[in-house]
């Protein structure tokens, strides 16, 4: 949500979520503008986070629509491996899985499933 051709990204999203509905258009770019804004706005510190929730939001989101629409699921997948074979380096990184987890005094921790949403590359 932060890299240059965000614009590109964004008018494209707006456009499959809406279907030809101005309407529904208008309300997915207003969703998707603020969710931007707030990756914007966090710190060095939450970012990874913050992206990490908005990014879990959103693939429910694109999933469902795709799931309801099987023309609109292949175009999904037209363009995210147009995306990809025009961003090599991005694609590369948004294929990177961090994991965070502090534990203090004599407490564990156990990271188990959750919101997690893991893309294999090489299976999209």
């Amino acid at each position: 949500m932060t890299t240059d051709g965000w614009g590109g990204v964004r008018a494209w999203i707006g456009r499959w979520l809406g279907r030809g509905g101005t309407e529904v258009e208008a309300r997915q770019l207003s969703r998707l503008d603020q969710d931007h804004e707030l990756l914007l706005a966090s710190s060095a510190d939450e970012a990874d986070e913050q992206a990490g929730r908005l990014a879990g939001g959103w693939t429910v989101r694109l999933q469902d629509a795709a799931d309801m629409d099987a023309d609109a699921a292949r175009e999904l997948l037209e363009f995210v491996a147009r995306w990809r074979a025009e961003n090599p380096d991005s694609s590369e990184r948004a294929a990177v899985v961090r994991q965070k987890a502090r534990a203090s005094g004599h407490s564990r921790i156990v990271q188990v499933g959750g919101n997690q949403t893991v893309i294999r590359p090489e299976r999209s």
